[in-house]
């Protein structure tokens, strides 16, 4: 996997997709928060062979001190993506009583919403973030309506299982 060519691609995606406004989700951004994270230098890139992504994942944690999000970015051929998922899952279980959360992106499991591939598509990601502050987020976006076209699936899949009173579901 060539870093320089990921993060080249990375970059691009986030720009021109994650950041952009986007009819299909009501003119929102597919996040909303990522380019001032960018612009503020608060995302930290990081690459990882799949054997080590537990060291990764800890050493990101101490990043999340100064940044607000780690990007670990995997050649997805060597992870099936239904293993990421639960090795996602256990991972969660660990971390969310530490306020702390792991969001999985692999191109094999496409993601969409209203239509609309989310997948970068070019390797595995794991996006690492404090919870507290994730949720706190969504929830500033659910107030401005940013969720009002997502289906209950979708929101679920999303962002609902974050909370343990699932507060987002109406």
């Amino acid at each position: 996997m060539d870093q320089q060519d990921i993060k080249t691609k990375l970059d691009s995606w986030m720009i021109e997709f994650v950041e952009k406004n986007n009819s299909v989700l009501n003119d929102w951004p597919p996040c909303p928060y990522a380019r001032a994270a960018r612009m503020s230098g608060l995302i930290d890139t990081v690459f990882a062979d799949v054997s080590d992504l537990n060291k990764v994942v800890q050493e990101s944690l101490l990043v999340l001190s100064t940044k607000d999000v780690v990007v670990v970015c995997f050649d997805h051929n060597n992870i099936d993506p239904v293993e990421l998922q639960e090795w996602v899952a256990s991972m969660n279980h660990m971390l969310m009583p530490q306020d702390y959360v792991i969001l999985d992106d692999h191109p094999h499991a496409p993601e969409y919403l209203n239509g609309v591939k989310m997948n970068f598509g070019h390797c595995g990601l794991l996006v690492i973030q404090e919870l507290g502050k994730l949720n706190k987020a969504a929830d500033k976006l659910k107030s401005q309506g940013y969720y009002d076209t997502w289906n209950i699936k979708a929101l679920d899949q999303v962002v609902s299982w974050r909370y343990k009173n699932e507060i987002l579901q109406n």
